[in-house]
């Protein structure tokens, strides 16, 4: 048949870019699983400070606002887990994530509510654009329903493009390209040699930008864990250093011992502030 040739190698070639982009989403994946576990030592880290420093008489006032900030920050991390938890056990009840196919519904049955979490914080943004743990109550609520699902969850759930969201944990950063992209439908492989080459073609270029995309994400979380890891190292240690002065009164520590302590306080600040930065969605092909 004519033309036979170049439809198997187009064929060949989407096997050969697909298999390449699914590697980068389990690359992405498990960066993204290594961040969540670092922000959950960071709140464990961050916890044994707060243990000292509440623990000290007559620290200054400069202390009391910055411990404030700290605690505030890893409320809305905790926030963030709630909302992803509880979208999560919403979505496997409404059955959302099935209705897609079988694509969409394999990979949603595959994620487990701890996947949803690191999603979530990781990319924590609604679909309005606002970051979930930014928002309260039943708009926080409907906002990570809406998230995780794709769609306006607020209107009943009609709409949703659930599978289109879940695809290979697409989520909010477009990890998923279309399920026609993802596997080459037998319309495709039914046409003239030569036509469906050229649309398998087209897809294959569609796939090798997305995993660009995909490539570029996963090193820039892969960049905030290391930064992760550093910091809760150097507080870790700077931890060791003053753990003594718990139940100690601050106007009674030598100077060192004081800057000592307010290095300890700046230094789980900034630890903290990075528990809930985000990692930017790659921008979409116009």
């Amino acid at each position: 048949m004519l033309n036979i040739k170049i439809k198997k190698e187009a064929l060949a070639s989407h096997k050969k870019e697909l298999d390449e982009y699914n590697s980068i989403v389990e690359e992405v994946q498990n960066s993204c699983e290594e961040l969540y576990l670092s922000r959950k030592d960071s709140i464990s880290a961050i916890e044994r400070i707060e243990l000292i420093i509440n623990s000290i008489a007559n620290t200054p006032k400069e202390f009391t606002r910055k411990m404030s900030r700290i605690g505030f920050e890893c409320d809305k991390f905790h926030e963030t887990e709630k909302y992803a938890t509880e979208a999560y056990g919403s979505m496997l009840k409404t059955g959302v994530g099935t209705a897609a196919g079988v694509a969409g519904g394999a990979t949603f049955a595959s994620l487990a509510p701890t996947g949803a979490i690191w999603i979530a914080t990781t990319f924590g943004t609604a679909s309005t654009g606002t970051a979930i743990s930014a928002l309260s109550g039943a708009a926080a609520t409907n906002a990570a329903l809406a998230w995780l699902g794709g769609g306006a969850i607020a209107a009943g759930g009609g709409g949703m493009a659930a599978g289109n969201a879940l695809l290979l944990l697409a989520g909010p950063i477009g990890w998923g390209i279309a399920a026609a992209t993802m596997t080459t439908s037998a319309v495709v492989i039914s046409k003239k040699n030569k036509k469906a080459a050229e649309e398998i073609f087209e897809e294959v270029e569609k796939i090798i930008v997305a995993g660009m995309k995909l490539k570029n994400t996963g090193i820039s979380i892969s960049n905030l864990n290391e930064k992760t890891r550093l910091m809760i190292k150097k507080i870790i240690k700077q931890l060791s250093e003053n753990k003594r002065m718990k139940n100690s009164n601050y106007t009674m520590l030598t100077t060192e011992e004081q800057v000592s302590l307010g290095a300890l306080v700046n230094n789980t600040l900034s630890l903290a502030e990075m528990l809930n930065k985000t990692v930017e969605e790659p921008k979409a092909d116009k």
